[in-house]
């Protein structure tokens, strides 16, 4: 077989692999469970996946790979290889690092009762009769920030603690603890 059949073979399976996880629904369960946590480095709130093995990294691998490949047919076989070989790391590098850390802080957030039943600070002060924003206080879980107004119209400064009283139309109603 040639290279560029090999090279074109990876380049399509790639993609193709990309596009049926996203045209079909069942295809996504299967990507999402496909991740290994191998030697996985955890730095302060980040973990770094020193080998990415999920199914999207290895489909950008193979697509990365076949096309620096072809981009390279000219130069001796060892040197278009380590040389793909190294962008294609790179490439599933930084997805498999990039889709981890956007899935560990994505918002926890399942209900309104969950919302409603967090911690708020104004950080936006709240004028009379007037909108301002709020932002929950809980260091440790994911942050929600919401438009907010006063329950009773009256203002509010930043940094006072205060409680969701109500949701109305995407806003939440508040009150001072």
């Amino acid at each position: 077989m040639d290279a560029r059949t090999i090279y074109m073979i990876c380049i399509i399976c790639g993609i193709a692999l990309l596009l049926v996880s996203v045209l079909a629904g069942a295809m996504g369960d299967f990507i999402d469970i496909a991740e290994f946590d191998l030697f996985s480095i955890d730095i302060g709130d980040c973990d770094i996946d020193v080998l990415p093995v999920s199914m999207k990294s290895l489909c950008l691998a193979s697509t990365v790979f076949g096309s620096v490949s072809m981009m390279l047919i000219s130069q001796p076989a060892w040197i278009r290889h380590v040389f793909a070989g190294v962008c294609a790391y790179i490439g599933a590098f930084i997805v498999q690092n990039i889709t981890g850390f956007l899935k560990n802080h994505q918002s926890e957030a399942e209900s309104m009762e969950s919302i409603c039943s967090r911690s708020y600070v104004v950080n936006i002060a709240i004028p009379d009769q007037g909108y301002g924003s709020v932002a929950s206080a809980d260091k440790d879980r994911s942050v929600i920030t919401m438009t907010a107004k006063s329950q009773d119209g009256s203002a509010i400064a930043a940094g006072t603690k205060v409680n969701i009283v109500s949701i109305l139309d995407h806003v939440a109603i508040v009150m001072k603890i």
